[in-house]
């Protein structure tokens, strides 16, 4: 039985197989990572994109970071599943939406500054210092509520698969 359903024998042992090899192992996690790396550095990329067209912050975008970690997460592991790579993608998650946030910060710094005649690159290292202080500031509650939805939706791309198989 597979949730309840009745299947024969050679379909129940192929998906313990399926099931079993779904597990994954350790040596996978370097590649999930890098590949959560990638889709959270495009999801960052693809919300400050909108906002600088826009000239106004999706908060809903948010999700697209954390889709796309955790489908990253899931590609770099291959068949695997689990909760590591769940942690894993929910961690990208942040990680891409907090690069995302200061695309949009540096973007503003930047375009600021040109309006008053003066340049300044996005990775100025005064930049970078002001960062951590302006975040705080440019966060809103409602932006938590995006953070959680985004992280919510990383660490579900890489859940294990949900079969209750009994064997009788």
């Amino acid at each position: 039985m597979a949730n309840g359903q009745p299947i024969c024998s050679a379909c129940a042992t192929r998906l313990g197989q399926e099931l079993e090899a779904e597990q994954g192992s350790w040596t996978e996690f370097p590649f999930a990572m890098a590949a959560g790396g990638v889709g959270a550095v495009l999801g960052a990329a693809i919300w400050a994109a909108i906002v600088v067209a826009t000239n106004f912050e999706v908060g809903y975008v948010a999700v697209l970071v954390g889709f796309l970690s955790g489908y990253g997460v899931k590609l770099g592991a291959g068949k695997g599943r689990g909760q590591g790579l769940q942690v894993a993608a929910a961690f990208m998650a942040v990680a891409g939406l907090v690069l995302a946030k200061y695309f949009i910060f540096a973007y503003m710094v930047s375009s600021s500054m040109s309006a008053k005649g003066q340049a300044i690159a996005w990775y100025d290292p005064r930049l970078l210092q002001m960062f951590p202080k302006m975040i705080v500031a440019l966060s809103t509650p409602f932006d938590l509520l995006w953070i959680l939805i985004a992280v919510s939706a990383a660490y579900r791309v890489p859940s294990p698969t949900q079969v209750a198989l009994v064997r009788a």
